[in-house]
């Protein structure tokens, strides 16, 4: 009898503690049927993510008084056409806490860095897109930054009069492979405008690893059209260089949608001298059925250069699918 009043009472306390914390279970499926054409190669598919990524999970948060909250957010990828996904929650696992100090969270998260870089790619068709021609053109230089730290604390400003700043640091735990991440990004918001720089420091075991990264992103909504640009600069620990751009514009038309993006990107050697090129356009058009469903159709063309000139990866991608969020 003991134990089962103890029982009783610890599912009532829970049931409290539950009642007390808002929970939101969210997500999104995004599926496409279309070609991709590779160094004259081509290949039908049925594609997961194309305009932007599958993706669900939950997030949450419990008023503590004060005006201090508990935060926390757990995502994952998932594969649309096969149904496949990663292991545990490989997109976002941290929890926080926020209040008139700003924001801090611990474990898992976009790195203030990745912030900006997606704020200068708003409207490349998306920042997550596989037709964003960022992702193509940037491939003719060095590594990608490290969007999601792995054991990493994050701080975020409150806004003051449209300026607001962000700090990321994530360690490496003396693990191989592991890079120890810093990250610092200041951001300015007035109506139609959006403003952002940042820049990341990757810290890897062996110098010609290393990667700084800094980036200016912006977008400003001009009503008939917003217009999103970004600029990013690479050096590596031996000295390579990477200088990218990317612009993006976006017209609606009520429900329907209009988006196009360019860009381009040139490497460096050690030495200072060219070593690729790449550059990519893109062309998409979403329709809303509703507010949670969209269909979409979209292309892009990617190439990329070595030193020589000669082309080392032409690329072709055209699809039209649907997305929906829940």
């Amino acid at each position: 009898m003991k134990k089962s009043l103890m029982a009783l009472a610890v599912l009532a306390c829970t049931g409290s503690a539950m009642a007390q914390t808002n929970v939101t279970l969210y997500g999104r499926i995004d599926a496409s049927l279309g070609a991709t054409k590779l160094n004259g190669v081509s290949t039908t598919q049925l594609y997961s993510g194309n305009l932007t990524n599958s993706r669900w999970g939950m997030r949450g948060s419990e008023d503590l008084g004060g005006g201090l909250k508990a935060l926390f957010q757990l995502e994952t990828a998932f594969n649309a056409d096969d149904g496949t996904g990663a292991a545990g929650f490989s997109r976002q696992s941290w929890v926080g806490l926020s209040g008139g100090f700003g924001s801090v969270r611990m474990g898992k998260a976009d790195s203030i860095y990745k912030d900006i870089f997606d704020l200068g790619n708003t409207y490349n068709i998306s920042a997550d897109s596989q037709f964003n021609s960022a992702v193509e053109a940037y491939r003719a230089g060095l590594a990608a930054y490290v969007a999601r730290p792995n054991n990493q604390i994050r701080y975020d400003s409150p806004s003051f009069g449209g300026f607001s700043a962000g700090l990321t640091y994530a360690l490496d735990e003396d693990v191989a492979g592991t890079p120890k991440v810093t990250a610092i990004g200041a951001r300015y918001r007035a109506g139609n405008l959006d403003l952002g720089v940042a820049h990341q420091d990757e810290d890897q075991p062996l110098l010609v690893n290393d990667r700084q990264h800094t980036t200016v992103g912006a977008t400003y909504n001009f009503g008939p059209a917003r217009l999103s640009a970004q600029y990013q600069n690479v050096k590596a620990g031996d000295n390579r260089k990477d200088n990218e751009m990317a612009l993006g514009v976006s017209v609606p038309l009520g429900n329907l949608e209009l988006t196009a993006g360019y860009s381009r990107s040139k490497a460096k050697n050690a030495a200072g001298a060219t070593s690729g090129k790449g550059a990519a356009f893109a062309l998409a058009a979403t329709y809303a059925m509703s507010k949670r469903t969209r269909v979409y159709g979209g292309y892009l063309d990617g190439e990329t250069e070595n030193a020589a000139g000669v082309t080392t990866r032409d690329y072709r991608l055209y699809a039209v699918g649907i997305r929906h969020d829940f």
